[in-house]
């Protein structure tokens, strides 16, 4: 009865006119925050705008086949309109400005959205492919090469076939411009595979070469050269000499060790053109025991002292090629000297379709061999 009766004074005490209860939440609310305020939920009142009435697509016309839906460029401000994306723009934006072109599959540009007949092929950015390899040569002259090829080298020197990777910067035979410097290297294996045979490729051990010429004038040029395989390294000097009218000469000599093997080999050549057609040359060797180059190297034990002589006369056909004979003579102190005559025609079947007939008898043993050579490029 006790609690009854406070909890009733209590009440009976807190009761306040409706006039006043008003004029104190109006109180409060002037004076600060209430505890509606407080609440997780609240409520604001929002202006009730005019709503858009829709409107139709337009119907699509013959530009819009297959494209789906479009917006309506009336519809939209242009600048609502979502920007394209730029995927090609944003891959170039990201590719490092120091990638060259030969990066991309060989050197094309995949981003590039012309058609190969714009001008876009292999051959105009300089690729072109030979029957075992790919070479790429560049408008300042810079070559590069990848796969199965006989480096160039000097006319006193031979020329193996390697497998692998090689460039070069403005090679070419000949008299070198005054002043200008040619180089050229390759590395990888030696290729022993023979000429026409099918089937896998034959590699010997990692080899290299390299050819550094020097024009110390319009018509000297000087040349070096270096190979290097497993136990053996060939370095030779020499160079060229142009009289014009009256031909070139070119003579090197080269000094080459192998294992507990050294050896000499000095070469002179002579070409010349007669009546203005006919092209004439002679290369005459003399080498010591001992000697091998990456030419010799397979066959290294078998190598000995010789002297030998190549005549070789070509003479062109009009529309029908060109006709080479040769003549070569090799003596060495081991055994009777050797002769052997060749013939060589070749000629164009059609515009990229090439023929060649070669064929070789030796003097004294009667052997003799023929073949056939048919060259279409691929590019």
């Amino acid at each position: 009865m006790k609690i009854s009766t406070v909890l009733a004074g209590v009440a009976a005490g807190l009761m306040i006119p409706a006039g006043a209860a008003v004029h104190a939440q109006a109180d409060i609310a002037q004076n600060g925050p209430t505890l509606r305020d407080l609440a997780p939920v609240q409520t604001y009142s929002v202006p009730d705008n005019d709503r858009v009435a829709p409107r139709p697509l337009p119907p699509p016309d013959d530009g819009d086949a297959g494209s789906g839906l479009r917006v309506d460029d009336a519809a939209a401000p242009a600048a609502d309109q979502p920007e394209p994306l730029d995927l090609k723009g944003t891959w170039r934006r990201l590719r490092p400005a120091y990638a060259p072109g030969a990066w991309q599959p060989m050197g094309l540009d995949v981003l590039d959205d012309r058609a190969p007949a714009s001008g876009q092929t292999m051959a105009s950015l300089g690729w072109s492919l030979g029957s075992k390899n790919w070479r790429y040569t560049s408008s300042g002259g810079l070559g590069l090469t990848l796969g199965n090829v006989s480096p160039t080298t000097p006319a006193w020197a031979s020329s193996p076939t390697l497998g692998g990777v090689g460039f070069s910067n403005g090679l070419s035979q000949g008299a070198t411009a005054a002043g200008q410097w040619q180089y050229s290297a390759m590395v990888g294996a030696l290729d022993y595979t023979p000429s026409g045979a099918e089937g896998g490729l034959d590699y010997g051990p990692a080899a290299g070469a390299s050819v550094l010429r020097y024009g110390l004038s319009n018509d000297l040029t000087l040349e070096s050269q270096l190979e290097t395989a497993p136990s053996m390294n060939t370095i030779g000097l020499g160079g060229t000499y142009d009289m014009r009218q009256w031909g070139a000469w070119s003579a090197g000599v080269a000094r080459a060790t192998q294992e507990m093997d050294d050896g000499m080999r000095y070469r002179v050549g002579y070409q010349t053109s007669l009546l203005g057609r006919l092209q004439l040359s002679w290369l005459g060797e003399r080498r010591s025991a001992g000697f091998s180059d990456l030419s010799l190297y397979r066959n290294f034990a078998d190598n000995e002292a010789q002297t030998s002589n190549l005549w070789k006369l070509t003479v062109p056909l009009d529309g029908y090629g060109s006709l080479s004979g040769s003549y070569q003579a090799t003596e060495t102190p081991s055994g009777p000297p050797v002769e052997v005559f060749g013939v060589s025609h070749q000629f164009a079947l059609s515009q990229n379709v090439k023929l060649a007939l070669q064929a070789q008898r030796q003097r004294y043993t009667g052997d003799y061999d023929v073949g056939l050579q048919l060259s279409i490029p691929l590019n």
